[in-house]
């Protein structure tokens, strides 16, 4: 007989919860990237990475509120944020706008944001609405 794991089980909330934190961050690089395909121009520099941070954290709060998964928006804002910019400044070596650079770039920026929003998604664990007991031992 083989033992099934509860959905609600420690182990597989954080499991969940490294997963979403890689995915959202994941979810950043690769709209970066389309936008580094199409107008490169208007998502080099800070401003791909603000879109990339904005597009992590967005995703990982849609994961949250929509699909009721333990995500966290810094996770995914972090990892996307660090993911966009190994991204962007491999078009230093590569050339950039190019489908060269997407995919190496892209893998490069994923090598190291996707590990860092799997590390802060934990993160999400945190509950901010549960209640928490009244003190009375003043």
């Amino acid at each position: 007989m083989t033992k099934r794991f509860h959905a609600d089980s420690p182990s597989v909330r954080l499991l969940t919860s490294l997963a979403t934190g890689a995915l959202a961050a994941l979810f950043g690089l690769l709209a970066t990237i389309a936008g580094g395909l199409l107008a490169l121009n208007l998502f080099r520099g800070v401003w791909g990475i603000l879109f990339a941070m904005t597009l992590g954290g967005l995703s990982a709060f849609a994961f949250r509120r929509l699909g009721g998964l333990p995500a966290s928006s810094v996770a995914g804002a972090v990892g996307a944020m660090v993911a966009a910019y190994v991204t962007i400044a491999s078009s230093e070596t590569l050339q950039p706008g190019s489908a060269f650079w997407a995919i190496r770039g892209g893998i490069y920026g994923a090598m190291v944001g996707v590990p860092i929003g799997a590390l802060l998604g934990p993160l999400g664990l945190r509950s901010l609405n549960r209640e928490r007991p009244i003190r009375n031992d003043l």
